[in-house]
């Protein structure tokens, strides 16, 4: 019989329930802030209202819908509500201490942080659309192509709360690598643009400000990988 590695989880340590908060998402998603009864649960809920929030506003930046940034606003109270309950959870009642509850007490307050990046750029797209501000063709396709792997990213931090698995981290610790570089690429590309007068002046600070909004999330995001790394590292998988 083939031996079976079972990786270290940290939030089974604060919630041991099994698989039992992934089968619960759905439920939990439409429900109150209050109703997330612990850390897995929480994070699930919270990456996945991110990843909503992604998508609608990248949405409206291509075509503005008022409906779809009034929804993103609402998703990130909701994430500031989710916060507070899962710090103060954590600080307030540990059930683990040690290395394992310095490397996860961040976690929400790092999530809610790529919340506010994002309702900033939820701004960025009222006021181009309010000043009637255009985007290249170029920085749409630029946009597309770091968005869309952002939101692998979201995707896959979801993912490895639930596994754990130290070949996901180390996969996604490459995609935030390629989104750290994409930015300062397109930044530069987009300097480019300015100086042949191929980019409306009036529009560079507003992709920029994207651009910037990007990069600090990922780096909020790139920080919870390499804190789930190294308790991998100090913790060995279990073989059975």
């Amino acid at each position: 019989m083939k031996e079976k590695n079972v990786f270290f989880n940290p939030f089974r340590l604060i919630s041991p329930k099994l698989d039992s908060e992934a089968s619960r998402l759905e439920q939990l998603y439409e429900s109150p802030p209050a109703n997330v009864t612990c850390l897995e649960e929480g994070l699930l809920v919270m990456l996945s209202k991110l990843i909503e929030m992604t998508d609608l506003v990248h949405k409206s930046l291509v075509m503005f819908d008022p409906e779809k940034l009034k929804k993103c606003e609402q998703l990130g109270t909701e994430i500031h509500q989710e916060e507070k309950t899962l710090t103060g959870d954590l600080v307030c009642n540990p059930t683990t201490t040690g290395d394992v509850l310095r490397a996860l007490v961040l976690f929400p307050g790092r999530l809610e942080r790529v919340g506010d990046l994002l309702e900033s750029t939820v701004n960025v797209a009222r006021i181009k659309a309010r000043d009637g501000i255009p985007f290249s063709d170029k920085a749409f396709a630029e946009l597309d192509q770091l968005i869309g792997l952002f939101t692998e990213v979201l995707q896959h931090c979801r993912d490895a709360i639930v596994t754990v698995n130290p070949t996901l981290l180390g996969h996604l610790a490459v995609q935030q690598r390629q989104v750290a570089q994409m930015t300062l690429d397109f930044a530069l590309a987009h300097e480019d643009r300015l100086l042949e007068g191929l980019c409306s002046p009036k529009a560079s600070s507003l992709y920029l400000d994207i651009l910037d909004s990007v990069k600090g999330a990922n780096e909020h995001l790139t920080k919870m990988v390499d804190a789930l790394l190294r308790l991998d590292q100090t913790h060995p998988p279990v073989t059975h």
